[in-house]
């Protein structure tokens, strides 16, 4: 047990789910009042985000803060965290309330409420890696992320080659897994879908494709270089995206290094017969597929859009840089 008693303090999404985790907070909440006396509630509007509310409370002195929501909640609320300057005195514990809720399957987060509880009593905590991105995004839509520019707290992040050569320098932090091309893409498309449920991401993955133009691009990760024209690729903390795939089984939200997993351009036909291997963790057994690890990655295209995500959230199209901070986050598991 942490020897931090302050109350906890939940940070709801409503909007999580489409909708549906304001339902489901409803009915959780009186059986939360009387297993924790003491804590508080802090719900997003359309006029506060989930970072806002997260900086806002890390700087009233909550440190044992409760995300419920999804994968972006827990982006949003790991930007405020950082911009608040708190990342090292905050534990944080995920509550499942979202569509994929892919993140939290890395910690193995019950979904049942008498067992997250008994969970969160014990208060088994990881030192959590966070990735951080130093980007430059083309297009003026970038997202509903949280950016930060303060560089200083960056660790083996290679500078931007390109900072001022056009487009917006942005800086944002990800705690499960960033994707580029066309990862990103069905990203893009999913957002605005009508419906939201767990195999749409997969659904779309296979719709989009065959319309899909590869980009070229140069990787240099830790002294490698790789250039060429590539279907996806993924940085990894965590091992889980897109409702369940396993693009980087390779990933450990421990380590000192970020999962590296690239796709050259493969024929469709190719890639719809092995999209079994997306979900088996044998995603490298592809030939053409790269599983891999490194502590800072550079992706520049070369030709075509690069589009890229963080965490299901969409950035923009353009260029980054990637490593991890050294400072990691206490994460309840």
């Amino acid at each position: 047990m942490s020897v931090d008693e302050t109350a906890w303090h939940f940070l709801v999404n409503p909007a999580a789910g489409r909708g549906k985790a304001l339902l489901r907070w409803q009915k959780l909440l009186p059986r939360l009042k009387e297993a924790l006396p003491g804590m508080t509630v802090a719900e997003s509007t359309a006029k506060t985000g989930m970072a806002a509310l997260a900086e806002s409370a890390v700087r009233a002195g909550n440190t044992r803060i409760v995300g419920a929501g999804g994968d972006g909640t827990h982006h949003d609320i790991l930007n405020g965290i950082i911009a608040s300057g708190g990342l090292g005195r905050v534990i944080y514990a995920p509550l499942p309330l979202g569509t994929g809720n892919d993140w939290v399957r890395s910690l193995n987060t019950p979904r049942q409420l008498d067992q997250w509880l008994a969970m969160l009593k014990k208060e088994k905590t990881i030192p959590h890696r966070i990735g951080v991105l130093n980007y430059v995004a083309n297009l003026s839509n970038t997202g509903n992320a949280s950016k930060t520019n303060n560089a200083s707290i960056v660790s083996n992040v290679p500078p931007l080659p390109w900072r001022g050569v056009g487009g917006e320098d942005k800086t944002t932090h990800f705690l499960n897994i960033t994707g580029l091309a066309y990862d990103a893409e069905v990203v893009r498309r999913s957002e605005t879908a009508r419906y939201k449920h767990r195999f749409l991401y997969p659904f779309l993955t296979l719709l989009y494709l065959k319309d899909f133009i590869p980009p070229a691009v140069r990787i240099d990760y830790d002294g490698q270089t790789f250039t060429g024209p590539v279907h996806t690729i993924n940085l990894g903390i965590g091992r889980y995206s897109g409702g369940g795939m396993r693009l980087v089984p390779q990933a450990d939200p421990t380590a000192d290094t970020l999962a590296l997993t690239f796709a050259r351009r493969l024929p469709v036909w190719k890639i719809v017969l092995e999209s079994w291997r997306f979900y088996t963790g044998t995603v490298g057994r592809i030939t053409g597929v790269t599983t891999t690890h490194a502590k800072s990655i550079s992706i520049t295209p070369v030709t075509g859009s690069l589009e890229m995500e963080a965490d299901g959230e969409w950035l923009g199209r353009g260029r980054v840089a990637a490593g991890l901070l050294d400072e990691c986050l206490r994460v309840v598991v």
